[in-house]
């Protein structure tokens, strides 16, 4: 671009050819300064454009980055807060489960207060309940006891037993065994005083007079109301004893000092009589306290109360009779009672 010389100098030649060279020189000095600020300008711009774009990309780089960050911990606190939201469910369904195992056991608490205060309760209705009954039976014994000896005598009692086997029972060669007979004699009077009583009176009464022995269960040869090939047609035996009052005992009297031993007589069944049975081994465990665990009261024994003296032979054949199939051990064909009877006291 070409600077034209000012005015005043445009009519002297020398010196304006002089100044305008310098002019000329000073402005083109100059040009070439503006070019050179020119160029750093621009550069500067460049750069400022350069950084500025770089900013820029940083800017959304970290918006991005942010951006993930934030989603990231968004979905990790949605993750964290189902995993709180499932403990919290959790925690509170097991919340109630305890709220409800405790109002249980509360609840079970006062149920087995109330079940202790019953069974204290019960425990002493059973303790009076014990004590009177055994005062009835020391006051049956009593009673038993001053009826036996009034009318009985202090003994020792001994009772014969008349017995018939059926005709079609094997028999002993050379032996005369139309009748057969036994003698008992019975416990103390002190020992078992109510059960001899008893037995007295059924025996004074008749009431055995045509019963049976009826039953062979191996350890013992069993007695009672049950008819023989001697006996009418419906001989009611059994309502016999009942309308006389003796039926059965009033309860298990039993005594350790009488035991069960072989040849001894038990009262059979709760509570015992009107059958009776000899035993033909000792029987002492299995028909003493405890023995007989089928009955209400386990820890109740048979009552013994009386002894073969005489006829012991009798007795081994009677437990030799045939049975009948079945766990009963009933007699094929039952031996007749045809008499018992009270003996003198000698």
């Amino acid at each position: 671009m070409e600077v034209g010389l000012p005015q005043a100098f445009a009519d002297e030649s020398p010196v304006k050819l002089k100044v305008e060279t310098r002019y000329r020189k000073r402005m083109a000095k100059a040009g070439e300064n503006d070019n050179g600020w020119v160029a750093i300008f621009v550069s500067f711009v460049i750069v400022v454009s350069v950084v500025s774009y770089c900013l820029v990309q940083l800017e959304h780089m970290r918006k991005d980055i942010i951006h993930e960050q934030v989603e990231s911990l968004s979905r990790e606190w949605k993750e964290k807060y189902s995993l709180m939201e499932e403990e919290n469910e959790r925690l509170q369904k097991k919340a109630k489960e305890y709220i409800a195992i405790k109002e249980r056991d509360e609840q079970l608490q006062g149920e087995t207060e109330r079940e202790r205060v019953e069974q204290q309760k019960l425990n002493k209705q059973i303790d009076q309940l014990t004590k009177y009954k055994q005062q009835m039976q020391r006051n049956i014994q009593l009673m038993s006891k001053t009826a036996l000896l009034e009318k009985f005598g202090p003994g020792p009692h001994k009772v014969e037993i008349i017995v018939q086997f059926d005709p079609n029972f094997p028999k002993k060669e050379g032996v005369d065994e139309t009748l057969d007979r036994i003698i008992i004699e019975l416990a103390p009077v002190d020992e078992m005083p109510h059960v001899v009583y008893w037995f007295l009176e059924q025996v004074s009464r008749g009431l055995y007079d045509g019963c049976s022995f009826h039953r062979n269960a191996g350890h013992v040869v069993q007695g009672g109301p049950a008819p023989n090939f001697l006996s009418p047609p419906n001989p009611k035996l059994h309502k016999r004893f009942k309308d006389a009052g003796f039926y059965s005992i009033l309860f298990q009297e039993y005594s350790p000092n009488f035991p069960h031993k072989k040849y001894t007589l038990g009262l059979a069944g709760r509570p015992g009589g009107p059958d009776f049975y000899v035993s033909t081994r000792d029987n002492s465990r299995l028909h003493g306290p405890g023995g007989q665990t089928s009955y209400e009261d386990p820890t109740e024994a048979d009552s013994c109360f009386a002894k073969v003296i005489l006829g012991f032979d009798v007795v081994d054949r009677m437990q030799l009779s045939p049975v009948k199939p079945g766990g009963y051990k009933a007699m094929v064909e039952n031996v007749a009672i045809i008499s018992m009877k009270i003996l003198e006291s000698t």
